[in-house]
């Protein structure tokens, strides 16, 4: 029978409620570290934790078995074995701009992000979701354009400067 601190819940409740998490990450180069975060924690946790300790704005964490982890709201104890080994890829981030707009983005990153005017390619929201698997980004005057995975291209910006790309997306 566990005994019970003056609140009344056992201690093996108390040690169950308080579980910690181990994530052993590194970059391939062998350089890493061993994180520790509550078992509730999400993906998006442990990411946020290795880009601090790792000192890397921006990385992809891949399993031993090669899954790449992307889904910030997965659990992480699903996503990764408790004492399990993550590899983190630093990602290297792009920049393009048009006369009036930004693109930030990172091969494999899962996400475009856009400022500036909307009207030269600084908002990407109608798109947005075709663009987590850009791979390049290109830009003219008031238009950006971006190769996917898959070899098709979105467009966004300016219909006079090519940002609009729907008509001929079939060929």
């Amino acid at each position: 029978q566990d005994a019970a601190p003056a609140s009344g819940t056992p201690i093996s409740c108390l040690f169950q409620c308080f579980k910690m998490f181990q994530v052993n990450v590194s970059f391939p180069s062998g350089s890493g570290e061993t994180l520790l975060l509550p078992a509730h924690s999400k993906v998006g946790d442990l990411k946020r934790l290795a880009q601090r300790s790792l000192g890397q704005g921006f990385l992809k964490l891949v399993t031993a078995e090669g899954r790449v982890l992307s889904n910030p709201e997965d659990s992480l104890e699903v996503a990764v074995e408790d004492g399990g080994y993550l590899t983190a890829v630093a990602q290297q981030v792009q920049v393009a701009a048009t006369l009036g707009a930004f693109a930030l983005w990172c091969c494999g990153g899962n996400q475009v992000v856009t400022w500036g005017n909307a009207d030269e390619g600084g908002d990407c929201a109608a798109v947005q979701d075709q663009l987590r698997t850009a791979q390049q980004v290109q830009t003219n005057n008031g238009a950006l354009a971006a190769i996917l995975v898959d070899g098709s291209v979105v467009s966004w910006g300016h219909p006079d400067w090519g940002g609009d790309c729907s008509p001929i997306q079939h060929q």
